[in-house]
Parts: C-alpha cells; structure tokens; sequence
C-alpha cells in the first residue's frame, strides 16, 4: 500500500507507519475519480454530434462561394451545363432565381421609364398616390416575377413529366441543377435588356426579354429532353418527346398568359386611358 503524504509503503494496516495518514481517504479518492470518468465519457457523443453540425454548417457557406467560378465556366463553355449533378442543386436554383429576377427588373426599368415620360397615371394601379415620381417597385416586380414563375414552373414540371415518362427519370435535384445551369447564360440576355429598359429602348428590351423567355420555355425543355432520350431510346422516339415536351410547354405558357399576363396588362391599359 502507498502512503498518499509520504509515498511510503507498507504491507497492510489502514494508517501509515511513518507519518500517519489514513488510507481510506485515497481510496475514497480514488473512488471519486473512477465515477467521475464515465460521466466524462457519457458527454463524448454529444461533443461529437454538435461537432459534426457545425462542420454541416460550416460547410453551407462553401456551396456558395464558388458560384462566381461556376457561372464562369458555365458562360465559357454551356455544354458543361448537362454534366451538373445533385451538388449543383443550389446553383441551379440561384441561377433560376437570379434569370426570374433580371426578367422582372427589364420590365420595371422600361415601365417606370415610360411612366416618367408620361408624368404619371401607371403608379394609380398600384398606389392611391398619384404624384410619386416612380413605380412601386415591389409591386410591380413582384408581378412579373410572379408571372415568369408560372412560365418556368411549367417548364420544370414538363421535363420531369417527360422524363418519367421515357423511362428511368432522373431525380428533381439533378434536374433542377442542370435546368438552372442552361437557363444561367440566358440571365445575360436578361441583363442586356436591363440596360435596354434603363435606357429606355422598348423594342430592345421587349425583343431580348421575350427572346430570353421563348428559349428558356420552348427550345430549352425540347434540347434537355433530346439530350438525355438519346440515352433511354432510340433516336426517332427521342426526337418525338422532346417535340411533345415544347409543345406542351408552350400551351400550359398560353393558359398562363390567358389567365394572369392578360388581365394585368389590360388593367395597365385602362388606366393609362384616363390619363
């Protein structure tokens, strides 16, 4: 036995020889330290849990940061587009995001550009003040985002009816990815036209704008679709769906149009008829 003072030994007894300390108060110790341990241990999986969510977390900003390197490539060669996977998920969804919101801003820039000129009327649709010197801009945005939505959505929902139908379809992320990733040089032509609206070019901006949107839902969902029906079927077979895609694109964009676009420009034009 080791004297827990002295560091003396001795063979039995319950107090040292030499100095007299008790030996039961370091096998209490001794005890203390034992339980102590396994609570010490019991805390390791939750250090560990809440480790592994800040490394998640940590990890969410690092998704992002390499967007500028991933439009780059994108705009240099567009083919890499259809190579994005289920990681390029937020990048196809920030591209989609960012097409919608320059589409929108064309349309706000080139309409306040014409309300200034005429000196207002336009802001009473929007407004009960008629002497502000601009659109509202969230009100008036937000419709023409709200719009390109619908046009987009149906095009998203006709590739992913399409590909279901083909055959082993690919998963809604991984199309997501690459949908964004081929509209991301098109957000561009969307931007050329915010110089436009600025400007106050209507013909260039109505012409990129539209142009923009009769690609992003007609031409684009019949290439995605030929490109990957090669893979599933023959040839003939793919060329058919990708036909039918557009075509089905096309006609949920006219019910679209039908039903929101052409009530809200008619309501534009009656007041602009009172001024």
């Amino acid at each position: 036995m080791l004297c827990p003072s002295c560091h003396c030994e001795q063979a039995a007894g319950n107090f040292c020889s030499v100095c007299g300390s008790s030996f039961r108060e370091s096998e209490t110790y001794d005890d203390a330290i034992y339980e102590v341990i396994p609570v010490a241990e019991s805390y390791a999986p939750a250090e560990s849990a809440l480790l592994t969510r800040v490394s998640r977390n940590a990890n969410e900003p690092k998704r992002l940061s390499g967007y500028t390197d991933y439009f780059q490539r994108i705009i240099k060669n567009p083919s890499q587009a259809l190579a994005s996977d289920h990681d390029h998920f937020y990048y196809g969804m920030l591209s989609i995001g960012i097409y919608m919101a320059t589409f929108a801003l064309s349309f706000y820039f080139l309409a306040n550009k014409i309300y200034t000129a005429m000196l207002g009327g336009l802001s009473t649709l929007f407004s009960e003040q008629g002497s502000q010197q601009a659109l509202p801009f969230i009100n008036f945005t937000s419709s023409i985002f709200f719009f390109v939505l619908l046009f987009v959505g149906s095009a998203v929902v006709c590739m992913y009816t399409a590909n279901l139908l083909i055959g082993k379809g690919m998963s809604f992320k991984r199309l997501i990815a690459q949908y964004g990733s081929v509209v991301l040089p098109f957000s561009c032509l969307n931007l050329l036209a915010v110089i436009f609206g600025l400007a106050g070019y209507t013909t260039l901006t109505l012409f990129t704008a539209g142009l923009s949107l009769f690609f992003t839902i007609s031409i684009l969902p019949a290439l995605f679709i030929y490109h990957h029906g090669l893979r599933r079927t023959a040839s003939t077979r793919s060329f058919y769906w990708s036909i039918g895609t557009s075509a089905v694109s096309m006609i949920m964009s006219y019910l679209i149009v039908r039903t929101f676009v052409l009530e809200f420009l008619s309501q534009i034009v009656d007041v602009g008829g009172r001024l």
